[in-house]
């Protein structure tokens, strides 16, 4: 190391700091910031024993396998948990669950009842990973405006991906029959119901049958519905992703998990009649104990999906 003034090579006085023989003048070290990998902290599983005693998960309806806690701060818990209801262990699910922080009282949830909703969960946040900016804004808008299907509605969606005749049942092929004042048909053999509303039958889109795009037609209380995509659609089960913003503020954006449902059994049931106006009792709604299922950080996403990948493994799930 040399002196810029006189062009002389400094005397080293002690580690960093060496002066010039001729001006006397005294230089530090420049240190360089030591660059440490970043460690990214592995999710790991904790006891499904943990999260019975350490959360509001009520034994009378679910036990916990096993979990992995994804984030904690000192507002909110996120985790990834396998669960089974009680006197069917073998019946598992994932529950991705938010707890508050405070008391671990439940906050919000989601359930993934098998591996073909996992994979349509997992590719949709994955699509929100590449075409979103950390505030939730599209990376490229004019781009992105072009993947937006304005006019999706999953009904049609369903009846675009199956045709059916009226007779042959869409699950195993048997007959099917009109039931009751024409507002469904049930397959004898199988047991599947089509409900028929306003005329047109509703009935399930498979799940690796459901292409997953962005769309704006949800039913979404309270906020306004940017753009998101369905990863789960049954007749009386919808499940999706959006993007909402809050009316006051359209600018500050975020990420929620929706899982709505809606009662089939009551329209069957009523006595109303095929052809009038349907719009309220068909209405989807929140479904009874989803809460509060909100993500602000886009950075949460990975591990999300790492989380999920890792529960997928442990149950076999391909």
């Amino acid at each position: 190391m040399k002196c810029p003034n006189c062009n002389l090579d400094l005397i080293e006085l002690y580690p960093g700091i060496n002066q010039c023989p001729q001006c006397k003048k005294f230089f530090k070290e420049k240190e360089e910031p030591i660059k440490e990998k970043e460690k990214e902290t592995e999710l790991e599983f904790t006891p499904g024993k943990w999260f019975m005693s350490h959360t509001a998960i009520e034994r009378k309806y679910e036990e916990a396998d096993e979990g992995i806690i994804i984030n904690k701060n000192q507002d909110n818990m996120l985790a990834s948990i396998i669960c089974h209801s009680p006197g069917l262990s073998e019946d598992k699910y994932i529950r991705l669950s938010w707890f508050k922080t405070s008391s671990n009282m439940h906050s919000g949830m989601i359930k993934i009842d098998d591996e073909l909703e996992l994979r349509n969960l997992i590719n949709a946040l994955n699509l929100i990973m590449n075409d979103f900016d950390e505030n939730f804004n599209p990376i490229d808008k004019e781009k992105f405006q072009a993947k937006i299907n304005k006019d999706f509605l999953p009904e049609k969606e369903a009846r675009n991906i199956l045709k059916f005749d009226g007779k042959k049942c869409l699950n195993c092929g048997g007959i099917m029959f009109k039931k009751k004042n024409e507002k469904y048909y049930s397959c004898e053999r199988c047991g599947e119901i089509i409900v028929v509303v306003e005329g047109n039958p509703i009935y399930n889109i498979p799940s690796d049958k459901l292409k997953l795009i962005y769309a704006q037609n949800f039913p979404v209380n309270f906020y306004i519905p940017y753009v998101g995509i369905t990863y789960k659609w049954f007749m009386a089960e919808w499940k999706a992703i959006v993007i909402i913003c809050n009316p006051e503020n359209p600018e500050n954006k975020w990420l929620r998990f929706y899982w709505w449902d809606r009662d089939l059994n009551q329209y069957i049931r009523s006595n109303v009649l095929v052809g009038t106006s349907l719009t309220n009792i068909l209405s989807w709604k929140a479904r009874k104990g989803s809460g509060t299922t909100n993500l602000y950080e886009k950075s949460l996403i990975p591990k999300i999906i790492d989380a999920l990948e890792k529960c997928k493994n442990k149950l076999n799930w391909k």
